[in-house]
Order: C-alpha cells, then structure tokens, then sequence
C-alpha cells in the first residue's frame, strides 16, 4: 500500500510511521516541516512547508491512504481566525482536493476532541454532540472536518475523521506547547518548579501515545467508513490529580505553583469511546499511573 503521512515527524505521526512500516508491503511517504536525513527502507522522506499553493498532487499522486496530521497551531498559541483559516483550512482543503483528483482511495484526518466540542458541560462528549469550539485551534479543525466530508462526497474518495482526545508519552516535546503530562514528568526530573494554569480543576482525557496509535491503526483498518470516531481513554482526570498521581509514584520532589487560567483551556473534556469500543482491539488502556511510570523511565533512560 501506498501511505502519504502529513505531519509524519511528529510525536504522533512518528509513532504511527514506525507501526506502518512493520508491513513490508507499505511504502511511505512522510511529509513535514522538518524530516529525517536520506531515506529508510520503505519511507521516503519530503520536506516542504503546508502551506496553499504547494504541489500536493505531485505528493499524493498514486497513493491508496492518505494521512492528515498536520497543524501549524496548537491550543494556547493559535492566532487569529483568518490567520487560522489561512495557514490551515486553505491548504488541507487544496490537499483534499488533489486527493480527489489523483484517485487516492482514503484520506484519514486527526481532528480534536479536545477542542472542537466546545463547553459541555461536567458530561463526555459523543461524535453525534453539536461541536462548538470556543478557540480558533478547535475552529479550524472544524471547518477541515467539513471540508474533507465534502471533498470525500464530491470527489469519490473514502473518509474517516478521528477526534483524539491528549496524548502523552516518549516522543513528546517535554518543551513544546502541548503534551501536560510529559511536561510534568520531564520538569519534575529536571527539578523544576512545575506552573500549571488555574486551580487545577480542569479535566482532560488523558491517553498514552501507544494506545492512542493502536486506536488510530484500528480505525484505519476496521473503523467504517466515512464516520467520525472519538479516541481517548474516556476517563476525566483533572490537573490536580495529575499532580497527586506524579507525587505518589515519582521517587522525586514535585514542586507546583499556579498561573492565571486560560480563556481558551475547555474546563471538562471527555470523549465517549463507545463507538471505537463497538470494534476496536484495545480493550484495558495504559492507566495514568503506569503511563507516567512509562514516560519517568524513559525521560530517565535518556539521560543515563
């Protein structure tokens, strides 16, 4: 099979080409930002900025999948909604349509379950729940989850969106942006005083990057098609009791202080898996405890 992998030098996107390419009858193209030197076997490897106007036919020409992972944003450092719209919708809507010009047979695109269902109140989300984001991040995904439907109907092409809720673990940017629990173990090695925002009481679902990858590679080989399918552990954790999970299994000092909350952090997010359930093979997900645990050894092992 023919796999083009937008975003695929990602913390996620790595981990799914490195799954991809345990079939020998895969080759994969990665496009990012930022890619590996030269070439392995099976994985070709296109650097280039996504970004309207780029060539994405003479990418995705000949391909059977197509995976959409790419973001120039994420929530907490988006921009304006047209700058949004510019940088993000314009091109993934350019890329869709190339799929439907060069025949490609399905286009698989990582939305947000974090942030396109909006304030919802203390209950977990259902892909059937009206979304209503309340971040311009949660906008523009929104808006590629309609594009790409559209795109899917009018060109010929199979669909599938998967609305992952946050995944942490090894591979993560413990500096970057996102990623709350790899943060917090790689600031509490390093000996950090760890600054969260708000009381600590927003919730998150929070899954382990293996899960998370099993769930995808699921819906892309058994998950119907053209539907939309939440991904995450659907269970509610809040900061605080990240915290209190951190100070009991960690063999080290855990030092917090608090930061003014955000007007874009959603103060419960939880995604109903039910429909994943109804066909998915991960049955007992990594707990936060041993997924913390997980992250700790290998933070630890890199520095040994």
């Amino acid at each position: 099979m023919n796999i083009v992998v937008f975003g695929g030098s990602g913390f996620i996107g790595s981990h799914m080409v490195r799954c991809l390419s345990t079939d020998p009858g895969n080759h994969i193209t990665v496009f990012d930002h930022s890619v590996a030197a030269g070439q392995r076997q099976g994985i070709t490897y296109v650097q280039g900025s996504f970004a309207a106007g780029f060539d994405f036919a003479g990418l995705v020409r000949g391909a059977d999948l197509v995976v959409h992972l790419i973001s120039t944003s994420v929530p907490g450092t988006e921009s304006g909604a047209l700058s949004e719209i510019e940088r993000n919708v314009i091109p993934s809507v350019e890329l869709f349509q190339a799929c439907a010009e060069c025949g490609v047979k399905k286009v698989v695109f990582l939305s947000s379950g974090g942030t396109v269902y909006g304030n919802s109140g203390r209950q977990a989300n259902r892909e059937t729940d009206l979304p209503d984001p309340i971040n311009t991040y949660g906008l523009q995904k929104l808006m590629i989850e309609q594009a790409l439907r559209l795109c899917a109907t009018t060109g010929g092409f199979d669909c599938q969106i998967i609305r992952l809720s946050n995944p942490y673990g090894p591979g993560q940017n413990p500096q970057g942006p996102l990623g709350l629990i790899t943060k917090l173990v790689y600031q509490a090695i390093n000996g950090e005083t760890i600054q969260i925002f708000g009381d600590g009481s927003v919730v998150r679902d929070f899954i382990y990057i293996d899960d998370a990858v099993a769930c995808i590679m699921d819906v892309i080989g058994n998950g119907a098609r053209n539907e939309t399918i939440n991904i995450g552990r659907g269970v509610g954790t809040s900061v605080s009791e990240v915290i209190e999970t951190l100070e009991r299994v960690l063999p080290i000092q855990v030092n917090v202080t608090h930061r003014p909350g955000r007007s874009v952090d959603v103060p419960y997010s939880v995604l109903d898996i039910a429909k994943y359930r109804s066909f998915g093979s991960v049955r007992e997900f990594v707990t936060l405890a041993d997924g913390i645990r997980k992250t700790y050894d290998f933070f630890r092992k890199g520095r040994s």
